[in-house]
């Protein structure tokens, strides 16, 4: 339904989204595959509960490299190849179902840098609470006037 609503764009991100899953997990994962990738998800769910609990934050990087130029994950598909594990922190956190926010904490050559706050599991105020003491303490200029 993607390929047939998405303009071509949207297209091109999806045939390089599905083309690093590809590279991880092959182009059609077996039963065994699958099976042991939900019990690594569920192990990983349980040992970032136990370190974060209720009441701590886990601050990260939103990429594993700095801020890249924009559409590079759709004007190169080599560079998006390159792109979409350097992404781990923004698309991980996610399929674990912790709550996260990206926060901009400051603008370097134009582009903004943030921090991810991930929180607990259901400790969304947590982490909204703590991402707006981010976002004011950045004084940055607004990046949509």
């Amino acid at each position: 339904m993607i390929e047939a609503i998405g303009g071509a764009d949207v297209n091109t991100a999806l045939r390089g989204h599905f083309a690093a899953a590809a590279a991880l997990w092959g182009e059609r994962p077996d039963l065994p595959t699958y099976i042991n990738g939900w019990a690594r998800r569920a192990t990983l769910v349980t040992r970032l509960q136990e370190l974060l609990g209720g009441d701590r934050l886990l601050l990260t990087p939103v990429c594993a490299e700095p801020a890249f130029e924009q559409d590079a994950d759709i004007t190169d598909p080599k560079r998006a190849l390159e792109l979409y594990p350097a992404m781990w922190p923004m698309t991980s956190i996610p399929v674990l179902g912790f709550p996260a926010v990206t926060v901009p904490a400051r603008l370097e050559d134009g582009l903004p840098y943030g921090v991810q706050l991930v929180g607990g599991r259901f400790e969304e105020d947590l982490v909204l609470d703590a991402a707006q003491a981010v976002e004011d303490r950045a004084a940055l200029p607004p990046l949509w006037a």
